[in-house]
């Protein structure tokens, strides 16, 4: 066993898929597959179920995963901390995201501050437009934000670290006839009432769908999650929203919501990642923020 084959089996995972999984680590599906088979006759277990609409972890490859992260994690800490660990002490850490992942970097700068007590830490919410205002006049050091993929070259003067792309998707009670396929066609939105998170990306795809469509129905739009999510909860409506903003909810949304695709559906094109200073070093106590996020990402997106 070797780092290596941890970092390829947890991209096999994140991408449910071998070959996008061997272009993003930049290796041949071959090489992939036959470091992948090594490390199962090692271990003595079957990591991933394949088929051919992807691939899938197995229950015991999911616990392997799980180990894996966690590996890849402290071995990337042992890294920094070794060079960086006094800064690390004395530090201050200010650092703002949108609403979408903010439980997942409260659980990474949590954990940050539980083993570095004296550290000042800053963390606030808002919208990606005034982080990035906030980013440029120097009151946050760095921030999480989404945006569409085509304004990434608009960032004029700020360094953007990219994580993931994302998708819409949308997000139902189980009791909900919508959650019982993988995936609806988008006209079958117009079938149910909707709750939605107001924010400008979803007014975008509401004006998109409505030039195709018509209009939805929605029962109401909101500022706040815990509406949107008790509306699911007694199945009065469905709600849509960006994949990766439903990954800090992963322990309820598998046991009483389901994530269905919308297909087939041309999306703008979105990211979401980490934005700083161009003028500006990432400092070891940022990157070791950036690095404690990827961790809770990839551990609840798996």
């Amino acid at each position: 066993m070797n780092i290596e084959q941890l970092e390829y089996i947890v991209e096999i995972a994140k991408t449910g898929s071998l070959s996008a999984a061997a272009s993003g680590l930049h290796v041949t599906q071959s090489a992939l597959s036959q470091a992948v088979a090594r490390l199962e006759e090692e271990l003595g277990v079957k990591i991933f179920h394949r088929s051919h609409s992807g691939t899938e972890a197995t229950e015991e490859g999911r616990r392997i995963l799980g180990q894996a992260l966690e590996a890849l994690r402290a071995i990337g800490e042992m890294k920094l901390n070794a060079l960086h660990d006094r800064n690390l002490m004395q530090g201050e850490l200010d650092v703002a995201s949108f609403p979408g992942v903010m439980s997942l970097l409260v659980r990474a700068v949590s954990s940050i501050k539980l083993e570095y007590p004296n550290l000042k830490v800053s963390v606030e919410e808002s919208d990606s437009m005034s982080i990035l205002e906030d980013i440029r006049s120097g009151r946050i050091g760095l921030g999480l934000i989404a945006l569409y993929a085509k304004d990434v070259e608009r960032l004029d003067g700020l360094a953007f670290e990219p994580i993931t792309e994302g998708k819409l998707v949308v997000c139902a009670n189980k009791r909900s006839p919508i959650a019982q396929a993988a995936s609806v066609h988008p006209k079958e939105l117009l079938k149910y009432d909707l709750v939605l998170y107001r924010d400008s990306f979803l007014e975008d795809f509401r004006s998109d769908y409505r030039a195709t469509y018509g209009d939805l129905s929605v029962l109401f739009s909101t500022n706040n999650g815990e509406a949107v999510q008790a509306a699911l909860h007694e199945n009065f409506a469905i709600t849509i929203g960006h994949d990766f903003s439903f990954y800090g909810n992963r322990s309820w949304l598998g046991e009483q919501y389901a994530m269905v695709e919308l297909a087939p559906y041309a999306q703008r094109a979105m990211q979401i990642g980490w934005v700083k200073s161009g003028a500006k070093q990432v400092s070891s106590l940022y990157r070791l923020c950036i690095a404690r996020f990827r961790h809770e990402f990839d551990r609840h997106r798996i």
